[in-house]
């Protein structure tokens, strides 16, 4: 998993320069992903990864779980895998493909 998003930062780096300040808005609720973003994007000088901050103020933070959760999902179903029952919880597998179609339609 390490290499997979090491690679896509890599091939999109440029891209991730353009920009003034990068900020992970993370609060390591899963440690280890916390470690492994945190080393792949501390090579880049505008990077800045906070932990501590309100989620109320920082609907981004619940925006980019949301994100996250929909990737691993869909990942998941490419790859045949099993789904938690937590997984399965929030939306049916339809909602989730439609979600997905649409969210596809707008990355680069």
């Amino acid at each position: 998993m390490i290499y997979k998003i090491n690679e896509m930062v890599f091939e999109h780096e440029l891209f991730f320069k353009q920009f003034d300040k990068i900020v992970m808005y993370y609060d390591n609720g899963q440690e280890v992903l916390g470690t492994i973003l945190n080393s792949i994007f501390r090579k880049f000088d505008n990077f800045e990864h906070k932990i501590n901050f309100n989620h109320q103020e920082k609907r981004l933070f619940q925006v980019s779980d949301m994100l996250t959760f929909i990737d691993k999902y869909n990942y998941k179903y490419q790859n045949k895998m099993r789904f938690t029952k937590g997984e399965n919880f929030f939306f049916s597998r339809e909602e989730i493909r439609k979600i997905i179609k649409e969210l596809n339609k707008k990355r680069f």
